[in-house]
This record gives C-alpha cells, sequence and structure tokens, in this order.
C-alpha cells in the first residue's frame, strides 16, 4: 500500500495531526507533510471530504487558517507558543 494510501486509510478512521502521523508511520515530518498534501489533492479529487480542524492558540483562542497543517510556532496575536495542532480528516464519499 502506497504511502497516500496509508494517509487515506488512517484519516479515514480518526483526526489525527501530522506530528502523530509521523510518530505512528515512522517517517519524517517533511514525508508526511508532502504526501498529505498530495493525499489531500487527490481525495478531493475524488470526492471526498477532507476536514482540517485548524490549529488554535491555548492562551487566546487565536484561530488559525484551515490551509496550514502543521503547528505554527507563534501566535500571531498573543504571541504565545502553547497552540493546538491542526487535526486532518477524511469523510469517504460512500459513507
Amino acid at each position: 500500500m502506497t504511502l497516500r494510501k496509508q494517509l487515506m486509510d488512517v484519516l479515514s478512521r480518526e483526526p489525527r495531526s501530522v506530528s502523530r502521523l509521523t510518530r505512528e508511520m515512522g517517517l519524517s515530518r517533511a514525508d508526511v507533510e508532502d504526501a498529505l498534501r498530495h493525499m489531500i489533492r487527490s481525495a478531493r479529487a475524488a470526492g471526498h471530504r477532507i476536514v482540517v480542524v485548524p490549529a488554535r492558540c491555548r492562551s487566546c483562542g487565536f484561530t488559525f487558517d484551515e490551509d496550514k497543517l502543521t503547528k505554527p510556532g507563534k501566535c500571531p496575536s498573543c504571541r504565545n507558543s502553547r497552540i493546538f495542532e491542526p487535526q486532518i480528516a477524511v469523510h469517504h464519499a460512500d459513507r
């Protein structure tokens, strides 16, 4: 099974962050990010729905853009680095 298909399978079961995917799959962050971006494009083209719960600051509640798939370094509002990572999920078109 290819990496992108593995990602699709894993993300269809439960939302996960990029760092959790890297730990579970034993790959580098760069490899997972690259494969994830391609998988998202392919999944959308196939009619699947991609859900991204955006990163959010734990201190002030600032919500980052959904396009950001990795954890930002600091909050642009309060400059704090306590940030919840974005969570990505795939909902299959036939479900």
